[in-house]
């Protein structure tokens, strides 16, 4: 009697642990309402606020599409091996051919080039305009003034490494602090020095909604040490096999492309919303016909 109770309890639990399996999803699926699966695509992004504004704009779109979006915030190291090993399906703000060279040579063949959205963007050090400053290589002359130090960003950016790499040895700050913080560090900064209309010198780039609120202007570079090709593309990079996961996904994101007015209007109502899934509905209510365009 003893001998049939336990394997009577034996087959409870197997039964139990069976019915357990059989419910659960594996984590790269999730359920729509009409009990479908639905694909997940994990988006990874920097906080460069054009970045933020294309991602969230993305996340918006595929989740209305039926895709259930996960978005992971990184420094540009991170996303691009994530990208690579495939722990991140897709990053929309690789800056080529310079700022991300060094990540594109070095994952070239483990990632694809899925479109390109802008290319106009360049890189600069930027300044308020009630400072008389003009160009990178008046900046020893303002050293005092700004206490040697120009307010940078990430230290993994490749906006810190052309501003480490080329504008300081080129036009002889070697003696100058580049400040590593983040982005909303160095907006932060920013925004209390134009407040008191103190001096202060940024690394920043465009688009960026800040040139226009804070009234700022690139120094001049005679050396072109910040944009030694030109104007640079702002493009969508994914997995190797993305377009064979995400085919429908992959071919939207290949004829996205947004004008500098798009952009800085939808970083505005952002920035102006305090939050970016609000600032993103309220610019896709204005914009139904670049919603349209977009998913075709």
């Amino acid at each position: 009697m003893k001998k049939r109770f336990i394997l009577f309890v034996l087959f409870i639990s197997l039964l139990s642990l069976t019915a357990c399996g059989s419910s659960s999803t594996s984590s790269g699926s999730a359920k729509k309402e009409d009990g479908s699966s639905a694909k997940e695509i994990t988006i990874g992004y920097l906080p460069w606020d054009e970045d933020v504004a294309v991602t969230y704009l993305w996340k918006s779109l595929l989740e209305e599409k039926g895709y259930k979006v996960k978005l992971m915030q990184a420094d540009v190291a991170p996303i691009f091996s994530g990208v690579a090993n495939g722990s991140i399906d897709l990053f929309l703000d690789t800056w080529m051919p310079i700022t991300h060279s060094t990540y594109m040579k070095k994952y070239k063949d483990k990632v694809s080039v899925l479109g390109t959205w802008y290319d106009q963007a360049d890189s600069g050090l930027a300044v308020p305009d009630y400072m008389d400053v003009k160009s990178i290589d008046e900046l020893n002359s303002q050293k005092d003034v700004l206490a040697g130090k120009i307010i940078g960003i990430e230290p993994g950016a490749g906006l810190m490494r052309l501003t480490r790499e080329n504008a300081i040895p080129s036009y002889g700050l070697k003696s100058w602090t580049l400040v590593e913080s983040s982005t909303p560090a160095m907006l932060a900064e920013l925004d209390k020095a134009v407040a008191s209309k103190k001096p202060i010198v940024v690394t920043l780039w465009r688009p960026h909604w800040a040139f226009e609120k804070y009234h700022l202007r690139y120094l001049e570079d005679p050396k072109n040490a910040m944009n030694p090709s030109g104007a640079e593309k702002l493009q969508s990079i994914g997995t190797k096999d993305f377009a064979a996961k995400f085919p429908e996904v992959a071919k939207w994101l290949e004829s996205f492309t947004l004008d500098s007015k798009q952009i800085a209007e939808l970083e505005s109502e952002i920035t102006n919303s305090k939050d970016e899934e609000k600032g993103v509905e309220n610019w896709l209510a204005a914009n139904e016909s670049v919603k349209d365009t977009l998913l075709k």
